[in-house]
């Protein structure tokens, strides 16, 4: 138990100092910036041109076999070691050849001292070496992971559409949304100007379209989804209904639990899903 515990540690340990390190090129500046136009070519390693995100799994690959060569150092494991860079050495190079305009991010010097370090048995060596070839991961991954999520996984946004309850119209996402928005705040607009009445058809506009949101997660998620529309907040949307229709009706209620649902639903919603579906728009 004493050594899995001193492994685990260790591991950690070692992958935060290869991971963590902020150090780039002169300057800390990777030439794939987080602005950057990704390359054309990468479009081929991810659908609809190939079935599925097969640039991202050779990475996954590359990270397995990269891992593994620090889960062996911390067993003392010296030939699984090597075994492990062997394999990570291999993927390694046949990554870099996938897309040409980023071959230069997978500079050989860093792989072939952690080759030679490992050679040498020296562990405190292998392991500052494993920790360089870390660094150029991670300074890739600060300039491109992001972009490449918001291009392959995220989609356009703008594409969505959700069938409107009220119109029974099929509503573009954006201005759905904006449908939604608009009846949350009229419940406490029409209330403050004493409109009882145009509050609880806000309201039941709101919660038409509420629930018309979540099934369109679906639109995305495999499952239903458990945030931001789930139960909790279902049941805070039934408690602003009673709310609503209390004698006299509950102001002080209505307005906290109104102030809940931006809160804790429709600000957190946006707090995930908002820089990926801007992150296309060349406009506002």
């Amino acid at each position: 138990m004493r050594k899995t515990a001193i492994v685990s540690v260790g591991l950690l340990a070692l992958v935060s100092i290869a991971h963590a390190g902020t150090a780039g090129r002169p300057g800390g500046t990777p030439r794939v910036t987080a602005t950057s136009q990704l390359p054309g070519t990468l479009d081929a390693f991810y659908p609809p041109a190939a079935d599925g995100p097969v640039y991202l799994f050779k990475m996954l690959g590359l990270e397995t076999s990269f891992s593994g060569i620090i889960v062996d150092l911390m067993e003392d494991d010296l030939d699984g070691a090597r075994g492990s860079f062997r394999e990570f050495q291999a993927q390694y190079r046949g990554i870099a050849t996938m897309v040409p305009e980023w071959e230069g991010e997978y500079p050989e010097d860093e792989v072939k001292a952690l080759g030679e370090a490992l050679a040498t048995g020296d562990k405190e060596r292998a392991m500052e070496a494993f920790a360089a070839v870390g660094r150029i991961c991670h300074r890739c991954h600060l300039a491109a992971m992001v972009p490449v999520q918001q291009r392959y996984h995220w989609g356009d946004f703008g594409a969505i559409a959700v069938m409107d309850p009220l119109s029974g119209a099929s509503t573009g996402y954006p201005q759905f949304k904006k449908f939604l928005a608009a009846n949350l705040a009229g419940i406490t607009v029409d209330l403050k100007q004493g409109q009882v009445a145009n509050a609880r058809k806000q309201f039941d506009g709101f919660r038409a379209r509420f629930e018309a949101l979540s099934g369109s997660c679906l639109g995305c998620h495999e499952e239903e989804s458990r945030y931001f529309v789930n139960r909790e907040m279902r049941d805070t949307v039934d408690g602003l209904k009673q709310a609503l229709e209390s004698r006299p009706i509950a102001v002080a209620a209505v307005m906290a639990l109104v102030q809940k649902i931006g809160r804790e639903s429709c600000s957190k919603c946006h707090l995930v899903h908002l820089p990926a579906a801007l992150s296309g728009r060349s406009s506002p």
